[in-house]
């Protein structure tokens, strides 16, 4: 608390960006590790049991192995009218990619924000610190340093800030991009028609 109250006015979004972005990591991190999206081979038994025309059994058995894919499977299993089952499928696919991607931009613009947010206190900082030394009319070098060095706080905290939230936004991309090929992959796998429907 004496740190924030050191550093400005400034520490107070940042410290509120620190916390939000903190929330985010944890949020995301949990989401992305508790999700499972296995490659094709997995998913095998899951394309037998469609191919074979048993749709209700290629549910079942990705549910098993990959219940976050479901709502995607399900509309293109579905005996709707071609046009709206890809209208479906489309939507669904939309709403899983969204899901993923959930909050992300939160990351991104706290990595942008913080240290512009503590270079702005650090302006403001030696505004205060050379306007008071100026006043004065004698010059201080402990009082000079001081207010530079309460002044410098918020860049520092902001850069604390910004460097974890970049790190994590570029690994969160990573498994997103990670996760939607895998799911491109297994959608592919679907695309043939089951034995005895028409293509």
């Amino acid at each position: 608390m004496h740190i924030l109250e050191q550093g400005g006015f400034m520490m107070w979004p940042i410290l509120a960006f620190s916390i939000l972005s903190l929330g985010v990591i944890g949020e995301r991190f949990i989401a992305y590790t508790t999700r499972r999206f296995p490659s094709p081979d997995k998913l095998a038994p899951a394309f037998a049991a469609y191919r074979n025309n048993d749709p209700r059994s290629a549910i079942r058995l990705i549910e098993d192995v990959a219940p976050f894919y479901v709502p995607l499977f399900a509309a293109l299993f579905s005996s709707r009218p071609p046009a709206l089952k890809e209208k479906d499928v489309r939507l669904a696919g939309e709403a899983l990619l969204f899901a993923l991607n959930r909050r992300l931009e939160l990351l991104a613009t706290t990595a942008s924000a913080a240290p512009l947010m503590g270079l702005l206190g650090t302006v403001v900082g030696m505004i205060s610190t050379f306007s008071t030394l100026s006043s004065s009319g004698n010059v201080d070098i402990t009082l000079l340093a001081g207010g530079i060095w309460q002044a410098l706080l918020t860049t520092a905290a902001g850069l604390a800030v910004a460097i974890p939230a970049l790190l994590a936004h570029r690994w969160f991309c990573n498994q997103y991009d990670k996760a939607a090929h895998a799911m491109q992959h297994a959608a592919n796998g679907f695309m043939d028609p089951p034995e005895g429907a028409s293509a």
